[in-house]
């Protein structure tokens, strides 16, 4: 063996521990991420073998894993539930026409503050910061609300959030790291503000468009509060998320009174939670590849 040889040994030696460390590193990171994933997983798993399963084999079990005994009318009941229908028509309203309209005043806002040199423009972003930190309080709030006319009509559930401060400093401080070069080429070109940013800064900010969508679209879907505080006379406009509320609060108020329902409980309240948060599900992957780039690109420009 040569004398290179010899002083090459120790090294791959010391390569070939590094490696097998590295390696067993990596599975040791695999088993826990996996481990993690189990228990997010785990809670959906067994919510829908509960909506699925028999009010004896649930009442026997202390922790269902499999349906021993299936049993679809919750689901049955959540189907033939014309309110829950209703309700899911007027959150599919919010999703589109309130995500559509917070998007596009939350949007030309964050635009406006992030250009330069245009008198009072420190004065509007204070007022507007101030509003994450400062309220008027819920009695002012309402008081308003009634003076406008919004109360027990749907308006109350889209016209308040026309603009989200934080989402709109995320559209502000994205502008404001594009280069400001392409403003200034294309004004030389004759283009006014309205064409740079059209065509020039919105196709630019597809994915932080997306992501901070995605964040009003999970806001509509999911509001109830308002529709509990300024519509309790109008039933038949409540959000899906309130219809969701109430039909479980009369679920659980019949428990002593089996012959009042179909299905038990908890059977029809996990059945409930799924036809709410499944087409949320089914919704989200479209826009992943948007959101993860938005993130990116926001934690690096912002």
């Amino acid at each position: 063996m040569s004398r290179h040889e010899l002083e090459r040994l120790p090294l791959s030696r010391k390569s070939k521990s590094r490696e097998s460390k590295i390696q067993a590193l990596d599975i040791i990171i695999c088993i826990i991420l996996v481990i993690y994933a189990g228990l997010i997983i785990f809670p959906f798993w067994n919510a829908f073998v509960i909506s699925i399963s028999s009010e004896a084999s649930y009442l026997h079990s202390d922790l269902l894993l499999w349906p021993t005994e299936l049993d679809l009318s919750s689901y049955k009941s959540v189907f033939t539930n014309d309110q829950l229908w209703s309700g899911f028509g007027i959150t599919m309203i919010l999703l589109i026409g309130g995500t559509f309209y917070q998007l596009f005043f939350t949007v030309i806002t964050g635009y406006a503050l992030s250009r330069k040199n245009w008198t009072g423009k420190n004065l509007v972003m204070n007022m507007i910061l101030v509003t994450m930190f400062f309220g008027g309080g819920l009695i002012p709030y309402f008081y308003l609300i009634n003076d406008l006319g919004m109360m027990n009509t749907i308006w109350v559930m889209i016209i308040p959030g026309a603009i989200d401060t934080f989402n709109m400093l995320l559209m502000r401080n994205y502008f404001a790291s594009l280069p400001p070069e392409m403003e200034e080429s294309a004004k030389i070109d004759g283009a006014n503000d309205v064409v740079i940013f059209v065509k020039i800064f919105l196709p630019l900010s597809l994915p932080m468009l997306a992501t901070v969508g995605l964040f009003f679209a999970v806001g509509n879907w999911n509001s109830w509060y308002n529709a509990m505080m300024f519509m309790p006379d109008r039933s038949d406009i409540w959000p899906l998320q309130m219809v969701l509320r109430n039909m479980i609060s009369k679920v659980s108020s019949q428990i002593s009174d089996p012959e009042a329902r179909e299905g038990y409980s908890e059977g029809l309240t996990m059945a409930s939670i799924f036809f709410t948060i499944v087409p949320m599900m089914c919704f989200y992957p479209f826009l992943q590849r948007f959101f993860v780039k938005g993130i990116v690109v926001g934690a690096i420009k912002g």
